[in-house]
This record gives C-alpha cells, sequence and structure tokens, in this order.
C-alpha cells in the first residue's frame, strides 16, 4: 500500500475515536453495524444486557458506546422503551468515524454519488486557489505526487495513494483552512471507499493525461484553465462510478 494512502489513514485514526481498549471497541463495533444497516432506522438495539452478553464487556462499556453513538447522531435512548437506530438523515455525515462506517462496507449508489458531488463542488475552487499562489513551495508536493503516480501507474493500490495525495496538495497548496477540513474529511472517505478507485491500469494511464493538465495550469497559475480542468477531471470520476455502480447492479 502506498505511504501516502497509509497517511490517509493516520490521519484517519487521528481524528476518529479511540479504537483502544473495550469501549472503543464498541463504539467502533456497534457504529458499523447501524451504518452498514445491520440495525435499521427505527430498530431498538438490543438491551443493555443482551449487548454485554454479546460483546463481552461491562455494562459501563455498552453506556459510554451508546453515549458517543448518540452524539454522532446515529441512536437515541427513549426512557421504558430503549436505544432507537436513527436515520440516515439525522448522522453526522461529517463525523469521520461516520464516514469511515459509511463507506468501508457497501455504499450505496446514492451514497457513493454524494461523495463525487461534493468532490465536483470542492475540487475545482481548489485548484483555482492552487494557480493563484505565488510559492513554489506549496506547489511542489503537487508536482511530487503526480510524478509518483506517473511511475507506479501499473500498481493500482499504489497509485490510488498517490492520487489522493495529488488532490490533498492542491487543496493545501490554495491556502483555505476551511477548504482543508473539508478535504480532510473527503480525505477519510475516499480513502474508506475503495469502491470508487478503479483498478483499471489502462483507465489509470488515461487519467495522468488529465491530472498532468492539471497540474500544469497551476503551475502556469491560469486559475481558469485550472479549475475547468479540475472540474473535468472529477466530473469524469463521477461517471466512471455511476457506470460502475450500474453494471454491477444490472
Amino acid at each position: 500500500m502506498a505511504a501516502d494512502l497509509a497517511a490517509g489513514v493516520d490521519l484517519l485514526s487521528a481524528r476518529s475515536y479511540r479504537r483502544d481498549g473495550v469501549h472503543g471497541r464498541l463504539v467502533h463495533d456497534l457504529g458499523r453495524r447501524i451504518v452498514s444497516g445491520e440495525f435499521a432506522p427505527g430498530e431498538l438495539l438490543p438491551t443493555e444486557t443482551a449487548l454485554v452478553t454479546q460483546l463481552g464487556s461491562g455494562r459501563s462499556a455498552v453506556r459510554e458506546a451508546v453515549k458517543v453513538l448518540t452524539a454522532k447522531g446515529l441512536v437515541r435512548t427513549r426512557t421504558k422503551t430503549g436505544t432507537v437506530v436513527l436515520p440516515e438523515a439525522t448522522w453526522n455525515l461529517l463525523d469521520p468515524d461516520v464516514l469511515a462506517w459509511r463507506y468501508q462496507a457497501s455504499p450505496t449508489g446514492k451514497q457513493l454519488d454524494d461523495l463525487a458531488g461534493l468532490r465536483v463542488a470542492l475540487e475545482p475552487e481548489a485548484a483555482r486557489l492552487a494557480a493563484r499562489t505565488r510559492s513554489r513551495a506549496a506547489t511542489a508536493p503537487i508536482t511530487a505526487a503526480y510524478q509518483r503516480m506517473a511511475g507506479t501507474v501499473a500498481d493500482p493500490d499504489t497509485f490510488i495513494g498517490h492520487d489522493l495525495a495529488f488532490h490533498r496538495a492542491i487543496v493545501d497548496a490554495g491556502g483555505n483552512l476551511l477548504m482543508a477540513q473539508l478535504s480532510d474529511l473527503l480525505h477519510t472517505a475516499l480513502t474508506a471507499a475503495r469502491q470508487v478507485h478503479t483498478r483499471n491500469v489502462r483507465r489509470n494511464k488515461r487519467t495522468l493525461a488529465a491530472h498532468q493538465a492539471v497540474l500544469d495550469a497551476i503551475t502556469s497559475h491560469d486559475a481558469e484553465a485550472a479549475g475547468t480542468l479540475m472540474r473535468k477531471l472529477v466530473t469524469g470520476a463521477r461517471r466512471d462510478i455511476r457506470r460502475e455502480q450500474h453494471q454491477k447492479t444490472r
């Protein structure tokens, strides 16, 4: 696996809820099961006693895990009723854990389309901002990531890591801190969602030219071209996702 993809996992680990200890494992276990649909919206979670038995943990750990999931918008505890699973619309979809749980398993076509749509909304402006910077130090990581992409195009998993680093470096170069935090979340989802990355070496080779065009526009400080070319690039990626999802459902 590429170092950059591993860095993305490290970023996710740094921002996600702790995974060590019984309490942390319970949060992630129950969270994944809820987000994957094992527990459907409106359904009650097993009782505290049942969860203690099923998960082999203490009552305090179960209670704390439920509190964390409540804060993430996944469940709500009702007096005399129990803990009910809430619909996806109430989830904190920008929570790093919810994002990872949502895209790690089997995301729906709608969820993947949401992710692709966020890229289309964010990344063209990020490219425009990157093209306006005059700092070579700010744009050097973009060039380095592209060169690593070109050198690993025959190794899809490594290529994916460098592709993610390329797009993240563009956001960093723009210097917009709010956009950078949104990009962190986008990176978390893209790292988790292996379904959005093609392992077709031939197609990856074709995308190199599009990435090179974005890079050239940024380094030549042509902001409008950078934005237009990035929109074309991420829109094409969204079409690929939709095509692959359509083929899977046929």
